[in-house]
């Protein structure tokens, strides 16, 4: 990968509400060498800082609570003193509307989540080019506490992933290249297309015409067949077996009307046969139908390598996960561990100790977690079903809330046939969340009833259910970008894949989730 051509030493603002996201970012930016990033977790927190300190570009979130990204954008242009303030938006989708209004807005560049090392590293890099080097130093000295200032003319909008125009209005200035060794066939066909907006190339031999396409590669090529030294036959023969080539969409045009001559013509890859003499109507017609079909294909083509580079993303996720966090982790909860027994320790350095301990334990949760989930998502996870004794594996699941919320384990001894890890997480998040949404000393209450060839699993906790999640267990398809909302559709799909469900029975006053796992 190329070193950035950026002063490493600019300041940088990370926004995002997701702590994870924020981390991951500040981690692929000291990866490339900044050194001065900050972090907001909200689009108000991000305006403090801008009003605050310079920072030389933003990078931020598009779906916030509160204050959007789009919205944060708006108040930079509104009321920062540099205008002009590099501002690249990470949304989750690349919606046409979304990106359309933040290209009005003035945005710098847009980047789809998720995305790559070396595409976040190229848009980076162009970002500080096109404003140029004077306005980034800029940027960099503005003074600490800037007054409000309405900018005075928003910046064009920049080129953004996703925001394609209409296929149709693409159409129109497509270029077609005209192959044919009469000088009048030419003229009479490249008039008639000029006459529609379509930019005309032509060439008046197979030689000829094989040697523009490398250089002016068109959209379409209108090929005669009867041509001294090489003819259009040989001329499609070579554009499809060279794979630069291939994909350009070739129409012969052509008097020989013969059933043998057409079926050649489309056996050697074009993807029509056109007979002379043409009917203006009839050529047109089917010049915007293949070209129209060519903008698909080319955009299938598109998505499908976004889909691949995607699928590589979640396979790096996947390999750090495995191999480069829940080492380390590990490493620190026996450190910790031995520290923590050691009697001498002063009670604030074994608070700190504690505090530690747990954050290494939150970590290596998070980092299972997310590695099953990855697994669950794409469809990869085949997990082995065991007789599991219920109440033991519940009373290890809930360690880690038992302390500030007591747990009543279900009074009837029960067998699951299921996965015990994957059990452990299930009941695992399931606990977290609901020790997140009711205060200290509130019991968490578990019961079972064998139901059939199932357990049917009750958790109940004080509060109400919140709107979020309970549309997650309806069957949220993507992972939520929320905290909130994560352990819900983690618990929703640990039981899923166990052949199992999760939901949620109707309750004004209290929590009461149902949880239905087969039984051993």
């Amino acid at each position: 990968m190329p070193a950035l051509n950026i002063d490493l030493s600019l300041p940088l603002l990370v926004v995002d509400d997701n702590q994870q996201m924020r981390s991951v970012v500040k981690g692929i930016l000291a990866d490339l060498g900044f050194v001065n990033v900050f972090l907001a977790g909200s689009g108000e927190e991000a305006c403090r800082i801008l009003n605050e300190r310079p920072i030389a570009a933003v990078i931020a979130d598009l779906d916030m609570p509160g204050m959007s990204g789009l919205q944060l954008l708006q108040w930079v242009r509104a009321n920062l003193a540099d205008a002009e303030l590099p501002f690249m938006l990470l949304p989750s989708e690349a919606n046409r509307e979304g990106l359309r209004a933040a290209a009005q807005a003035g945005v710098t560049d847009c980047l789809i989540k998720p995305f790559t090392l070396a595409t976040f590293h190229s848009k980076l890099q162009a970002m500080f080019q096109s404003r140029g080097d004077a306005a980034v130093k800029r940027a960099a000295v503005r003074r600490a506490a800037m007054p409000a200032a309405p900018a005075t003319a928003a910046p064009a909008p920049a080129p953004l992933i996703g925001l394609e125009r209409p296929l149709e209005e693409r159409l129109r200035e497509a270029t077609v290249l005209v192959v044919d060794d009469i000088a009048t066939n030419i003229k009479v066909i490249a008039g008639m297309l000029a006459e529609d907006g379509y930019g005309v190339k032509v060439a008046i031999s197979g030689k000829k015409a094989l040697e523009i396409i490398p250089v002016h590669r068109p959209d379409i090529i209108l090929l005669d067949v009867m041509m001294p030294e090489m003819d259009g036959f040989e001329v499609c023969r070579r554009l499809k077996a060279d794979p630069a080539t291939a994909d350009i969409p070739v129409i012969f045009l052509s008097a020989k009307d013969q059933a043998e001559d057409i079926i050649g013509g489309l056996e050697l890859g074009a993807v029509d046969y056109v007979t002379k003499p043409v009917d203006p109507a009839i050529l047109k017609a089917r010049l915007r139908t293949h070209l129209r079909l060519a903008g698909m294909m080319a955009e299938l083509r598109r998505q499908n390598a976004a889909v691949a580079d995607n699928a590589h993303l979640r396979e790096e996720v996947e390999r750090l996960s495995r191999y480069d966090l829940a080492a380390p982790l590990a490493e620190v909860l026996e450190a910790s561990a031995q520290l923590l027994a050691d009697a001498a320790l002063a009670p604030p350095q074994r608070e700190r100790m504690a505090a530690l301990d747990e954050a290494a334990r939150r970590a290596l949760r998070l980092t299972s977690l997310s590695l099953e989930l990855c697994r669950i998502e794409q469809g990869a996870s085949r997990p082995h079903a065991a007789p599991v004794a219920l109440n033991p594996l519940l009373a290890r699941a809930t360690m880690a809330v038992a302390a500030s919320h007591p747990v009543m384990l279900p009074a009837q001894p029960a067998t699951l046939l299921a996965n015990g890890t994957l059990c452990h997480m299930l009941f695992e998040q399931l606990a977290l969340n609901a020790a997140a949404h009711t205060p200290a000393g509130t019991s968490i209450v578990l019961g079972a009833t064998l139901d059939g060839g199932h357990w049917a699993l009750t958790l109940e906790y004080a509060g109400v259910l919140p709107a979020a999640q309970r549309a997650c267990l309806q069957g949220q398809a993507e992972r939520p970008d929320h905290e909130q909302t994560l352990p819900m559709y983690a618990a929703r799909l640990l039981a899923q894949v166990q052949g199992g469900t999760l939901s949620a029975q109707d309750d004004s006053a209290r929590s009461r989730l149902l949880l239905r796992l087969p039984a051993a």
